[in-house]
């Protein structure tokens, strides 16, 4: 993709700089309603029908006079979406099969001057209005019926003539319904640039006819927010982000079994995901031909509409990430000192949470003003009081409000909570990130138990090569290097300590795995019975301010020793005494 010119550069500014402020509503809105619904819904066989079955164009055209959707089906979509806590809505204008659901001049191909007879989009946003609902529009940049939609990436008079027609067509969207809230773009194929697309200038119209409006990612240029599909995955730093998702694993309307249908509780675990990690949940119905949205959509939101009501609060609003906090019965999400824990296994009248550092000031059985009384000690803390059975009747999910002096982290006696976040309180003090850079050495064949491996110097001859982290939170993948080999890995670096004192090394590893510090054995831990479950060590090392070497011998068990991950933590006992700064590899050194 080429850089972007100055103009274009000066478009990408002028979005980032109006960013936080139009984003506002919609990073507090948190859940919102996507519809799919367009001639596919006839067929009943994914909405990617006309594709996977090679339907020809003339045939599928015939949809169009056959579909009579019910009137004014979508008050029924916005009612829904009301009672579920959504905040707002988004649907397909135009999908893949190139199908417009608006009183489009662009093609005779549309809702007016077909079957329906009606523009279904102006129906659809008046209906969210009616019920207080943001508006989204989604429009598909891919086409399979206009004539253009594939000979557009060889040739140009017909890439022009479909820039022309899509720059057409989001033009009327924007121009004939109000205030439209959301422009949510899906699949730009087959173009491979936003050069191509002529991105840069279409969305700079969208902005001028809607100054207010946010745009997703998917026209090749960053815009407003990130759309991960089928799967939740933050983004990185502060960007904003929205996970959408499927309800049955479809799309469009399908016939699909009860069981496939995610259950109430699956969507309040995957909107406690998206809320913990400062996302949003744009979750998909997929209504029937006629515009009615399956039964189990409809018991399912509401059920989970119900929960909001009383726990909305906990996901409304501003939030802030909660952090890498784990328990068996439930889990987090975060606003600024008060920590929710989202109880989806009652535990009786006591819930007990291990391994938290900082103290507790106070807990609550939320919403309610009923205080709990608690106890904790060095590495438990158990919260007293609660009710014999969950207060949530519909969805078995209560929260707990945990408020804290300082934001908690959680540390087992192996370590971190787990390898795939980092060790770091929020004031960045007094732990380490997880080192992400090393020096391998070749495989080695090993004799018995990693206890028998000898110690090695990163100077000895043993085919070190430099490698980094596979993930970013710091684990090193060896199973990803070496296979299902086994045998005997060395995993070295040298660190600089800012101060003479004692540093608390925090080791997670699958399989065996003995640390060699100066030279010297530190810390021996045997083969795992089952090297498949993630072990954590600890030991305290006392160093002289100045550099050391750290090298680690690693079992591969025979594949089943995944990886390995390291950080360091300065003692409780120690703090103050030194300078708050940790201790860092020497980059230099590993580039040699």
């Amino acid at each position: 993709m080429a850089n972007p010119t100055p103009v274009e550069q000066a478009y990408l500014d002028r979005v980032e700089r109006t960013g936080a402020r139009r984003r506002r509503w919609w990073k507090e809105a948190r859940f919102g309603m996507f519809i799919h619904w367009g001639l596919y819904s006839q067929l009943g066989r994914n909405e990617w029908a006309m594709n996977l079955e090679r339907i020809p164009v003339p045939e599928y055209e015939k949809l169009a006079a056959t579909w009579k959707p019910k009137p004014r089906c979508m008050r029924e979509w916005a009612a829904l979406a009301k009672r579920a806590g959504m905040k707002y809505m988004v649907m397909t204008t135009k999908h893949h099969e190139g199908f417009c659901l608006w009183d489009t001049k662009m093609t005779d191909y549309n809702a007016v001057q077909r079957g329906p007879r009606r523009d279904l989009v102006r129906e659809y946003v008046e209906a969210a209005r009616e019920v207080g609902l943001k508006v989204g529009l989604y429009y598909s940049l891919m086409d399979w019926h206009h004539p253009d939609g594939i000979r557009c990436a060889k040739e140009e008079a017909a890439r022009q003539r479909f820039v022309n027609f899509t720059r057409g067509c989001v033009r009327e969207l924007m121009s004939h319904y109000g205030k439209i809230d959301i422009l949510w773009y899906d699949v730009s194929w087959p173009l491979t640039s936003p050069q191509a697309w002529d991105s840069y200038r279409l969305n700079a119209m969208v902005r001028e006819l809607q100054p207010h409006i946010l745009i997703n990612d998917r026209a090749q240029i960053p815009e407003d927010f990130g759309t991960p599909e089928e799967h939740i995955k933050p983004a990185a730093g502060d960007r904003a982000w929205e996970a959408c998702m499927t309800f049955n694993g479809s799309w469009g309307w399908q016939p699909t079994p009860p069981e496939d249908w995610l259950s109430s509780r699956k969507v309040l675990d995957m909107l406690r995901t998206c809320t913990a990690n400062g996302g949003n949940l744009l979750l998909n119905i997929g209504p029937h031909p006629d515009g009615t949205v399956p039964r189990e959509a409809v018991e399912r939101l509401t059920a989970v509409g119900q929960w909001l009501k009383t726990y909305g609060g906990v996901v409304y609003g501003p939030v802030d990430r909660a952090g890498a906090l784990t328990s068996g019965m439930g889990n987090w999400t975060r606003k600024g000192r008060q920590y929710y824990f989202w109880c989806s296994r009652w535990p009786g009248r006591e819930l007990a949470i291990g391994a938290l550092t900082w103290k507790l000031r106070g807990a609550r059985l939320y919403p309610s003003d009923k205080k709990l009384s608690f106890t904790q000690t060095a590495d438990r803390l158990v919260i007293q009081g609660l009710p014999e059975k969950c207060p949530d009747k519909t969805n078995h999910v209560g929260v707990v409000e945990l408020t804290f002096r300082t934001p908690p982290i959680q540390l087992f006696n192996a370590g971190p909570v787990s390898p795939d976040v980092p060790l770091v309180d929020l004031s960045g003090k007094w732990v380490s990130p997880q080192v992400d850079a090393w020096k391998v050495s070749r495989l080695l064949p090993k004799k018995g138990d990693v206890i028998r491996a000898g110690g090695v110097q990163l100077s000895d001859k043993l085919g070190w090569k430099s490698v980094r982290a596979s993930q970013p939170e710091g684990f090193i993948s060896v199973h990803d290097l070496f296979g299902d080999k086994d045998g005997l890995v060395y995993i070295g670096n040298v660190f600089r300590t800012p101060g003479s004192g004692v540093w608390r090394l925090h080791l997670g590893h699958d399989g065996g795995a003995k640390v060699f510090v100066d030279g010297r054995v530190a810390l021996t831990v045997p083969s795992l019975i089952n090297p498949a479950v993630p072990g954590r060590s600890k030991v305290d090392l006392r160093l002289s301010k100045g550099d050391h070497e750290i090298v680690i011998a690693f079992d591969t068990a025979g594949g089943r020793g995944w990886g390995i991950f390291a950080c360091f933590e300065i003692p409780q006992r120690q703090r103050g005494k030194i300078k708050p700064v940790f201790p860092k590899p020497v980059m230099a050194w590993l580039a040699r």
